[in-house]
């Protein structure tokens, strides 16, 4: 009964992950796929090892958006990843979380690795014995810190072993399976939230403040119809000035700065990765008129939205012909 129970198991993921195959295959030209509208089965938990996942997906992982968190163990691999507006190297012994709803992509240079993926949604924790706010005050979730770090080999060691007891509490068929797991990943979330404090990072890599938080979760869902800095400081109950102060202190940029920003990196990622025209572009980030998107983008990057999409498709040329 177990065993009929465990492979079942294991075709269910496996279903789930190819799924997320499909998606990143039929959606690419998006530019940046939302997997919330993509995706028809929904699902709270899942785990995998990564030498399953990788690939599967061709080592490519398109821009993409989820409600669902993801936290990530690199034990062996080399590549690059972008998360918001950070991008870093792939290494052996990387760790990385993504938040909700923030933009995410991988690119591995080669499907020979190993390591872990879990993806969680903050649902799956309602009925446990610990409120959810265990979970969402781990600072490792919060999408304005920095959401990568670099392991030494026993840290890493430590790390996959509490994995690797997810994993197994996840293919057996207990009746207190889902309640083990909860309390198994808030000890995962804890163990990360204590590497990212002991590890020596800057005041600007650990953006702590509440209202920093807030801010960044609130820019993400407004940047495209709300640019005032006045509306996102009537919205959290405080004054411009001081919100300035906050994101000028943690961030080194203004509000204003800030949501430009966020423009910008959807602009590059449309622009880069989907086939929509600059109208088409300039209409999803509310702008009625093209050229004044067109305007907007050279100001803030030196380059008009052509230039920048011929030279990143010229750039991929480049690095097609050198992978061969």
């Amino acid at each position: 009964m177990e065993l009929k129970f465990v492979q079942n198991h294991v075709e269910s993921d496996l279903l789930i992950l190819r799924k997320y195959q499909q998606i990143y295959n039929k959606y690419r030209d998006e530019g940046i796929i939302d997997l919330d509208k993509r995706m028809r089965h929904k699902f709270d938990f899942h785990i995998y090892r990564l030498e399953d996942v990788v690939p599967l997906i061709n080592g490519d992982i398109p821009p993409t958006r989820q409600t669902p968190y993801w936290i990530v163990l690199i034990k062996e691999g080399s590549g690059e990843k972008s998360i918001g507006q950070f991008n870093f190297p792939i290494k052996d012994n990387t760790l990385f979380v993504v938040p909700r709803r923030v933009m995410h992509t991988s690119k591995y240079y080669s499907t020979d690795c190993t390591g872990y993926v879990m993806v969680f949604n903050i649902e799956y924790f309602l009925n446990s014995s610990f409120s959810k706010q265990c979970i969402l005050n781990r600072k490792v979730l919060k999408s304005s810190g920095r959401p990568y770090l670099y392991l030494n080999k026993q840290q890493a060691d430590t790390v996959a072993a509490t994995f690797e007891s997810i994993m197994q509490e996840h293919a057996i068929d207990r009746l207190e399976k889902k309640e083990m797991i909860a309390v198994k990943v808030l000890e995962l979330l804890i163990q990360c939230d204590r590497l990212f404090n002991d590890a020596k990072l800057t005041a600007s890599d650990m953006k702590s403040h509440p209202l920093i938080e807030q801010f960044a979760e609130l820019a993400d869902n407004n940047f495209r119809s709300e640019r005032s800095v006045q509306f996102y400081a009537n919205v959290l109950n405080t004054h411009p000035n001081y919100l300035n102060f906050l994101l000028k202190k943690y961030n080194g940029l203004s509000a204003k700065e800030s949501i430009d920003n966020r423009i910008i990196l959807e602009s590059k990622l449309l622009l880069a990765n989907s086939s929509f025209i600059i109208k088409e572009i300039a209409n999803q980030l509310g702008f009625a008129d093209p050229n004044n998107f067109s305007t907007f983008f050279q100001k803030h990057t030196g380059s008009s939205p052509v230039a920048y999409r011929t030279a990143c498709f010229q750039f991929n040329i480049k690095c097609s012909k050198h992978a061969v």
